[in-house]
């Protein structure tokens, strides 16, 4: 038996996308943003891109740096319109997000942010434990081309990169 097609167009891809943002505490990137919105056959990665652009351009979300954020106008969108979307369809996207919002809980505890200063781009990176500031560091990138991706992997591996400079650090080093 074949499940059928509920999303059957970017109207509908758009509500399904705000439909997920209007539901999560923080910014999310492009990659966990359509995972949770893949609930459903309609929505493939090329006309999810597309009507991610159309939404980011008239105004529903705001982008930076590959995280997405629904701003105000698209929460009220969203609110509007998400009624039209069939009921088993907001169910499924609710089953996809809880996962991703225990993640997004998760990142809230880790910073990563792009400085600007006159000799470069630089990236503070911040990790803590909900009391405890864990690490803290800020990396010169030169003009900044691997910031997206240093933050990106900060991001999804904080806890083991940590782990790795603590180790690292706390070796003792060859006889003294």
């Amino acid at each position: 038996m074949d499940i059928p097609v509920l999303v059957r167009d970017d109207t509908d891809r758009k509500i399904l996308i705000l439909y997920v943002l209007s539901r999560l505490p923080a910014p999310i990137d492009s990659e966990l943003l359509f995972d949770a919105c893949l609930c459903d056959d309609g929505v493939g990665y090329f006309e999810y891109s597309v009507c991610l652009h159309d939404l980011v351009q008239s105004g529903n979300i705001t982008e930076k740096d590959d995280e997405y954020i629904i701003t105000e106008k698209g929460r009220e969108n969203a609110e509007t319109l998400s009624s039209s979307l069939p009921y088993s369809l907001r169910s499924a996207a609710e089953k996809r997000l809880t996962p991703v919002a225990e993640m997004l809980s998760r990142y809230a505890l880790i910073t990563t942010e792009t400085v600007e200063k006159e000799n470069g781009k630089y990236v503070h990176l911040a990790v803590s434990d909900g009391e405890f500031t864990l690490v803290d560091m800020t990396l010169y990138c030169g003009a900044g081309e691997d910031i997206p991706r240093i933050k990106k992997n900060f991001r999804r591996h904080a806890e083991n990169i940590y782990s790795e400079i603590f180790t690292g650090l706390s070796k003792k080093q060859g006889g003294k």
